[in-house]
């Protein structure tokens, strides 16, 4: 027999409570933003990856 060692459902109920917490008195943008951040942090990330490389100053070898 197997024994369960973890509950999805209390979990879940778990989160949605410390959520609901955390979220409580936002207004529905800042709801949304407290959803998005880690999108936005991420694709910030992944600008900043592809805008790096580009800004790279090669200078021409001295001429001898």
């Amino acid at each position: 027999m197997k024994t369960k060692t973890f509950d999805a459902v209390a979990e879940s109920r778990r989160w949605k409570e410390a959520v609901s917490h955390e979220t409580e008195g936002m207004t529905r943008e800042q709801v949304l933003a407290f959803f998005n951040k880690d999108r936005v942090i991420a694709a910030l990330g992944t600008i900043r990856n592809l805008v790096e490389p580009a800004c790279i100053v090669r200078e021409e070898p001295p001429e001898q």
